[in-house]
């Protein structure tokens, strides 16, 4: 809930209902829930399965399971984006991350960036006459990236290989 509908429901309902509509938002801390989730954990990886073969024939239960899955989609699209586009500026030092010692930093150049100098006024002709720049400037626009995630690697990309199975069923579906 944002806050907006907090200040509201603080204000405009009464204590009860207050406490009764912020209990049922806050269920992901309900320690009941908790265990719920613990307890039907395996169940629900089944259930997840079978959606993916379309072998349930709840459709509450199926749209729902496309919400989410479309959610997830988003998600990993947005990961794999962002890890592209930071590999590009891989080259770039992070300072930060140093061990703090500059051994080639000088005070000095400090002091000229601080300080402004004395600029001495030049008094000549070009300070009366008004030019006027007949071309604009130039704009500098930026491009969109065009990144490609629908490679072999991102498809299984963050998911861990058990030790103990070898099926590769990619490339048994590609030879036959």
């Amino acid at each position: 809930m944002n806050e907006i509908d907090n200040i509201t429901l603080n204000c405009f309902a009464n204590k009860q209902q207050y406490e009764h509509v912020m209990k049922k938002n806050d269920f992901h801390k309900d320690k009941q829930f908790l265990l719920d989730k613990k307890f039907y954990k395996k169940r629900v990886i089944d259930l997840t399965k079978k959606l993916f073969r379309n072998d349930v024939d709840d459709l509450q239960l199926y749209n729902t399971f496309d919400s989410y899955t479309k959610s997830c989609i988003n998600y990993l699209k947005f990961l794999d984006k962002t890890d592209i586009i930071q590999e590009k500026y891989s080259y770039i030092i992070d300072y930060s991350k140093t061990s703090g010692e500059l051994d080639d930093y000088d005070i000095s150049t400090n002091n000229m960036l601080f300080a402004k100098e004395e600029e001495v006024k030049k008094i000549n002709l070009d300070t009366f006459v008004i030019k006027k720049n007949s071309k604009p400037k130039s704009k500098i626009l930026p491009k969109k990236e065009d990144v490609n995630i629908k490679t072999k690697e991102h498809k299984t990309k963050g998911i861990k290989k058990k030790k103990n199975i070898n099926n590769i069923y990619e490339e048994k579906n590609k030879k036959e």
